[in-house]
């Protein structure tokens, strides 16, 4: 009797597993359909420009990505520093951290590792919105390059 309980119960839990494999592949499917629409939204130019200096992240797809920040140090010190301007080039990567599956999510959120730095971004449009702890840092516009 014993033994037969013991095959009965692996073979009810071999079962239950092979249900859940199937609803989390079906699961990932969605996603990963999502997160395709979502890679579509973010690939692009984008830009922010301010008095200190710039920043422009190109997106090619989500394992290519260059990110490069102008800034002037006069600027945004208000006082004369030695190494007045600091220029920064980096590959970069991106991630969701956000679930885009959320009904009341009205915008992606991802973020952009680069070699030294990680920045969180809100997508809402064209708009690409710089956010930390302290709120909003700074709004990137999707822009297309003119090339005649």
């Amino acid at each position: 009797m014993t033994k037969l309980l013991t095959i009965a119960y692996f073979v009810t839990a071999f079962c239950s597993c092979q249900n859940e494999t199937k609803t989390n592949a079906e699961i990932v499917t969605i996603t990963e359909d999502t997160v395709s629409d979502l890679d579509n939204d973010i690939r692009g130019s984008w830009v922010r420009h301010d008095k200190e200096g710039f920043t422009l992240i190109e997106v090619i797809d989500t394992s290519s990505i260059l990110y490069f920040q102008f800034i002037d140090r006069k600027v945004q010190d208000s006082k004369a520093i030695e190494n007045r301007y600091w220029y920064y080039k980096s590959k970069a990567t991106v991630g969701y951290w956000n679930s885009p599956n959320n009904p009341f999510n009205t915008s992606a959120d991802i973020w952009i590792q680069t070699d030294r730095y990680r920045f969180d971004y809100k997508i809402t449009g064209d708009t690409l919105i710089e956010v930390d702890k302290m709120g909003d840092q700074g709004k990137f516009v999707k822009v297309n390059p003119d090339n005649p």
